[in-house]
């Protein structure tokens, strides 16, 4: 398998490192050496020095040959053309394209087969803002991944004082039989694990867990979390990331939102084109300016800001002031358990919400989808149609030997959706939801007979 990437960014370079892993022969494209340089000393790739839009590079990389070419590059003409020249070249290859102008998203026609020939684009700050209204409709949430069919998979962290604190996994369901659930994944000081019944459940842990949203309040009361929607809520930051939250949440948002912008010039041309959200110039770390707007009402605060310290040091400030639930982005998985330990209630990268979705695209077999969370997408929820062949069917759950790593945690069958137990068994056809760590994804291929492997 063959793969050009455009562009070695952070997240290239990320699509460089799980395509390498794989095995695949990766030629990189950017015009930076020293980024190349980089990406050469880590994997065993190919590099070229220039533009991905040079139908000469594109052409020394192998195109004709290759299987896809991912473009992810700071311009979008930049990752059209090469998409563009890509379609011509070698017809067959999947072209992925990372666009942040939502102008070329609107209208299909430019990225389309009669325009660039696109096959997936997809829109960082898109993806991020949906992500961040998922946890926000999620009063306990400090992640929220989408899985269809009437089921969420949501993360929620134990506090203190939470009856839970010191029982097993067996002891909270006897807590709550009546409540349906599963609990895919327990992380505790940065080490994940699928919980057994014998494990035990500690303050600070995250669960995340495959739950109804009508069963969620249920949830909530289990593990001593209140339930405050959220009414109030304030963005940090209304460039990129923060700019896209705030649209999508005046148009299907009741709440009373603000939005904190520091460039006199930006916060002007927020406040005209967002007419239902209250934009104040000023810097949102400043102390004086959050405690003028009644920090301490906020329901909900989003740190928005491109700059990674900034974002982190509001958020942070926001908490110490009494804001009652606080959200951060960050890209540096390093400053996550920091950020966590330090209050903040729940932390999202872009950049592995970016690559998740781009892995998505290029993953093959009969994979429906590919879902990264937990820390920092380490995890991933991988949907697949069970096959006839497969070792999972026709056996009881609890009898399967999955690797330590993953677990089955939804099955849809008949267009239904079933939060399986020991007992349930897997027929050909089920939609089965598998959570995962990355490193069991050989042991899974065995297992469900699909290629989890990429195109």
């Amino acid at each position: 398998m063959r793969a050009v990437i455009v562009g070695t960014g952070q997240v290239g370079f990320a699509i460089i490192g799980a395509l390498s892993g794989e095995n695949a022969d990766v030629v990189a494209i950017d015009v930076s050496e020293d980024s190349l340089g980089d990406a050469r000393e880590q994997f065993d790739i190919q590099t070229i020095c220039g533009s991905g839009s040079n139908p000469t590079n594109l052409v020394d990389a192998g195109i004709a040959s290759a299987d896809m070419l991912v473009a992810v590059t700071d311009s979008d003409e930049v990752n059209m053309v090469a998409c563009s020249i890509a379609a011509m070249k070698a017809p067959h290859a999947i072209r992925v394209a990372r666009i942040r102008e939502t102008a070329f998203l609107k209208d299909e026609t430019v990225l389309g087969n009669d325009g660039f020939r696109v096959t997936h684009a997809i829109n960082p700050e898109m993806v991020t803002a949906k992500r961040l209204t998922d946890i926000l409709e999620v009063p306990i949430a400090t992640d929220v991944a989408e899985l269809g069919h009437g089921l969420q998979l949501v993360g929620v962290r134990v506090p203190a004082y939470a009856a839970a604190c010191g029982k097993s996994f067996a002891a909270l369901r006897n807590m709550a039989p009546e409540l349906k659930m599963l609990v895919t994944t327990r992380i505790r000081s940065g080490e994940s694990i699928v919980p057994k019944g014998n494990d035990d459940v500690q303050a600070g842990d995250v669960l995340y867990t495959v739950i109804s949203p009508s069963d969620l309040p249920q949830l909530a009361e289990l593990l001593s979390l209140p339930w405050r929607p959220a009414k109030r809520i304030t963005i940090a930051g209304g460039t990129g990331i923060g700019f896209m939250l705030a649209k999508t949440l005046e148009a299907s948002s009741k709440s009373n939102i603000k939005l904190i912008e520091s460039d006199a010039v930006r916060a002007n041309e927020l406040a005209m084109s967002l007419s239902k959200i209250l934009v104040l110039q000023g810097n949102p770390t400043d102390e004086n300016l959050l405690v003028e707007e009644n920090i301490r009402d906020c329901d909900v605060f989003i740190a928005a800001l491109k700059d990674e310290e900034a974002n982190v040091m509001a958020a942070l400030n926001a908490k110490r002031l009494g804001a009652h639930r606080v959200i951060t982005l960050t890209n540096k998985t390093g400053y996550i358990p920091i950020i966590e330990n330090a209050g903040v209630d729940a932390v999202v990268s872009p950049q592995a919400l970016a690559i998740g979705t781009i892995l998505h695209y290029v993953r093959q077999g009969r994979v429906k989808s590919v879902t990264p969370y937990g820390m920092a997408g380490k995890a991933e929820i991988i949907e697949c149609e069970a096959l006839e062949t497969a070792k999972i069917v026709g056996t009881p759950l609890k009898d399967v030997k999955m690797p330590k790593s993953a677990i089955i945690g939804a099955l849809i069958r008949n267009g239904k959706a079933i939060i399986p137990g020991g007992n349930d068994i897997i027929q050909p056809g089920d939609r089965v939801f598998v959570f995962t760590e990355k490193e069991a994804i050989k042991k899974l291929e065995k297992m469900i007979s699909v290629s989890l492997s990429f195109f």
